[in-house]
C-alpha cells in the first residue's frame, strides 16, 4: 500500500525558529530521576496515557549498605507523573518483579533474568529506543513497540557483528494498576545481517511510522509503515536511491544511507511541532561524555543539517562518564519550544562497581 508523502514545511512556517541554527535559551537541571530501590541503566520515556513510562537496561537492587547488588535484569520499566505545563516528578515507580521487563528471547540463555550463559557470555537484551507509541491518544489502550537486537557480547565485546531483531509490542490499557506489558512479536524480525530498522529510533507522524536502522558499518536508513502495521512487514516501504520502494535494501548498500541524519552515537527522533521539523538528539559516535548534539530535518528522509553540539552535561567519573544521551519530547507540551533531556551518567561506588543516576535537563530554544 502505497503511502502519502511528508509534508515538507514552507519557509513562511519555520521562519520563527531558525532550524538551520538550533540555539539554546536557558538550560537548567531539574534533578535526578529514579526509583530510590534500583539502581539502573540507560532510561528513555514515551507517553503513555497521562504518564511518561520510563524503559531502563540492566538494573538491580541496592544491598543494606546501598551499594548496587546482583542478581542483575536485563531491563525494567517505571512510570513517572507529568506535571501540568511540562516536565514530570522525579521519583518513578512500578513493580517489575525482579524480571526483565523486555521477555528475554527463549534459546538465548534465558534461564536467568540477566541473560548471562554458561560460559560468562551475555545476551544482554538492550534496548537503544523506549517503545515508539503507534495508537490513537483518544483510545484507552496504548501499544507500542521496541526493535532490539539479539546482540551476544563477552564482556562489551560483541560476537555477532549485525545481529538479528526481536520486535516487541507493549501495551497498556487506561487504569491498570501496573506496569505495561511487553510481548515478543517475532524473535527475528529482521534477520541477521539486515538493516535493523526501528532499532536506531523512530516518529510516528499523521498514521505513518518512520523507523531508522543503524548497522555495525554506522550508516542510517530509513523505512516506513503505516502506524497501524508494525507488525506487518509487507508493508514497509524503504528509502533508497531518494525515493520510496518496497524492496528492502541489503546491510551496506550505500544507496539507502542518509547523510547527516545523527551523530553517529545513540539518540532520539521525534517531530518538533513549533520547529515543524523532524529533530534527532543525541550522542556522537564512539564517545563517553554527556556532549549532546543535534540535527533537524523538513521530512524524515532529509536533508538533515550538519549535527552540532548544542549543550554539554557533567561526566561521571566511572570508566564510562556519561552515555545513552536522549531526548524526552513527551514530557514537554506539544507546542512549547523546548526539550527535556537525560542521559545515564556513572560514577565510582567500589571495586569495579557503578552507580547509574538518569539527570534531567530542560533545554528553552531561542525563538
Amino acid at each position: 500500500m502505497a503511502l502519502a508523502s511528508t509534508a515538507v514545511a514552507t519557509v513562511a512556517t519555520i521562519k520563527k525558529h531558525d532550524v538551520s541554527n538550533p540555539t539554546v535559551k536557558s538550560a537548567q537541571v531539574i534533578g535526578l530521576l529514579a526509583d530510590p530501590t534500583l539502581n539502573r541503566d540507560s532510561c528513555g520515556s514515551a507517553q503513555f496515557g497521562d504518564r511518561a513510562l520510563w524503559a531502563c537496561r540492566d538494573s538491580q537492587h541496592y544491598d543494606s549498605s546501598g551499594i548496587p547488588d546482583l542478581p542483575l535484569f536485563t531491563s525494567s520499566a517505571s512510570w513517572t507523573d507529568l506535571v501540568s505545563g511540562g516536565g514530570t516528578n522525579l521519583t518513578m515507580y512500578g513493580d517489575n518483579n525482579d524480571m526483565s521487563f523486555y521477555p528475554l528471547v527463549p534459546g538465548n540463555c534465558d534461564s536467568n533474568q540477566a541473560g548471562t550463559c554458561s560460559d560468562g557470555t551475555r545476551y544482554p537484551l538492550w534496548a537503544n529506543s523506549p517503545p515508539l507509541v503507534t495508537s490513537s491518544e483518544s483510545s484507552s489502550t496504548t501499544i507500542g513497540y521496541t526493535w532490539i537486537d539479539n546482540s551476544h557480547i563477552s564482556g562489551l565485546t560483541d560476537l555477532i557483528t549485525d545481529p538479528s531483531i526481536t520486535l516487541y509490542r507493549v501495551s497498556y490499557t487506561s487504569g491498570d494498576s501496573g506496569l505495561p506489558q511487553a510481548e515478543i512479536v517475532n524473535s527475528a524480525f529482521w534477520a541477521e545481517n539486515e538493516i535493523p530498522y526501528g532499532n536506531y529510533g523512530g516518529v510516528v507522524q499523521d498514521g505513518t511510522a518512520y523507523i531508522w536502522g543503524k548497522g555495525s558499518n554506522g550508516d542510517v536508513a530509513l523505512a516506513r509503515v503505516p502506524s497501524d502495521s508494525v507488525e506487518d512487514k509487507s508493508q514497509y516501504e524503504f528509502y533508497v536511491n531518494g525515493g520510496w520502494t518496497t524492496e528492502q535494501p541489503a546491510l551496506g548498500d550505500d544507496s539507502a544511507t542518509i547523510a547527516n541524519v545523527s551523530a553517529g552515537g545513540q539518540g532520539t527522533y521525534y517531530y518538533s511541532e513549533p520547529w515543524q521539523s523532524y529533530v534527532w538528539i543525541g550522542q556522537a559516535s564512539e564517545s563517553v561524555s554527556a556532549d549532546f548534539y543535534i540535527t533537524t530535518a523538513p521530512a524524515p528522509e532529509g536533508p538533515w543539517i550538519e549535527p552540532v553540539n548544542f549543550y554539554s552535561g557533567v561526566n561521571g567519573n566511572y570508566s564510562l562518564g556519561a552515555y545513552t544521551l536522549q531526548a524526552n519530547p513527551a514530557l514537554s507540551p506539544a507546542d512549547d519550544n523546548s526539550i527535556y533531556l537525560t542521559y545515564t551518567k556513572t560514577d565510582s561506588v567500589g571495586d569495579n562497581v557503578a552507580l547509574y543516576t538518569t539527570p534531567l535537563i530542560l533545554i528553552e530554544w531561542e525563538d
